[in-house]
């Protein structure tokens, strides 16, 4: 049985087990591979025959599990002879070539505690011991800055843990209570350090920025670089409007306003229709703020 008819026989397989066929189909294209093909190395990784037939050891029918294990076994004794070295026994103390027709495996993962998932990853799926200030406030901004500090991050939860308390002792040791300013640091802290789009906690978290650093450090200066730029254009914007050249108010005592009834009116008049048409005056009180206009 050639390459090409080697590939047949594979595509027959995962077709038969992907529409749940009767376990005869399967039986019979096993018994067709098991008489059909002379295994080589190169036949093996070329059509991927052996991990077709690998998977099937595992099927939930005994018969085509059982004829699998047998072909694979077959296979391997076939590669095992193949690529042994002319004249040499089994006795010989050399390492003889193994080849298994069996898929790879991932290699196994170096031990440690990990966190479960880095993107949910808080005070809570860590199980720390975050309330420890003894102080409700003072507990509630600890946690919420370890959830910040967590998020995305593979450091231990014993480091993470250490680097919030010291950012909520500095930052309670500056405003020396937790009142409304102590509160409203904390968040601005915490979202700072939260946002995806900031390198805020990489840098803490790598001790590039210090928690004394961070605890007086302005909203400016932990904003990402696109932030920056936008309330950089921001500014810009709000500056040309404010040295633009504003149309100049007059202020009557010849009009009245409708909601106030006092006299001290401004107004400004614009050619907002056709040039034959009356302008448009634009009245603002002085006094209550109230606009209207007439032509």
């Amino acid at each position: 049985m050639d390459a090409k008819e080697v590939k047949t026989h594979v595509t027959n397989i995962e077709k038969a087990v992907k529409e749940k066929l009767p376990p005869a189909v399967l039986i019979d294209i096993l018994n067709s591979l098991k008489t059909g093909v002379t295994a080589t190395e190169q036949l093996l990784r070329d059509t991927k025959v052996g991990m077709a037939v690998n998977k099937l050891r595992m099927n939930g029918d005994r018969s085509v599990s059982d004829l699998a294990k047998e072909i694979v076994a077959k296979w391997k004794k076939d590669v095992h002879t193949k690529t042994k070295p002319s004249g040499s026994s089994s006795h010989d103390g050399k390492k003889e070539r193994m080849v298994t027709v069996s898929p790879s495996r991932t290699p196994p993962k170096p031990s440690g505690k990990r966190p479960a998932d880095l993107a949910t990853r808080s005070r809570k799926t860590d199980n720390v011991n975050w309330q420890c200030t003894g102080e409700a406030t003072r507990d509630n901004c600890l946690g919420i800055i370890y959830d910040a500090l967590a998020l995305g991050c593979d450091a231990s939860s014993e480091a993470l843990l250490s680097l919030a308390k010291s950012i909520e002792s500095i930052t309670f040791t500056n405003y020396k209570k937790t009142d409304a300013a102590y509160k409203r640091r904390m968040q601005v802290l915490f979202l700072n350090l939260k946002s995806k789009d900031n390198n805020l906690r990489n840098r803490v978290v790598s001790g590039e920025i210090t928690p004394t650093r961070l605890s007086t450090m302005e909203s400016s200066e932990m904003a990402s670089a696109q932030r920056r730029q936008a309330d950089e254009k921001l500014m810009e914007e709000n500056m040309r409007t404010a040295m633009m050249a504003k149309s100049e108010k007059s202020i009557s005592d010849q009009l009245t306003c409708g909601k106030c009834g006092q006299k001290k009116v401004s107004y400004t008049q614009a050619q907002t229709r056709s040039a034959d048409e009356p302008m448009t005056t634009f009245c603002t009180c002085e006094i209550c703020s109230h606009r209207w206009k007439f032509s």
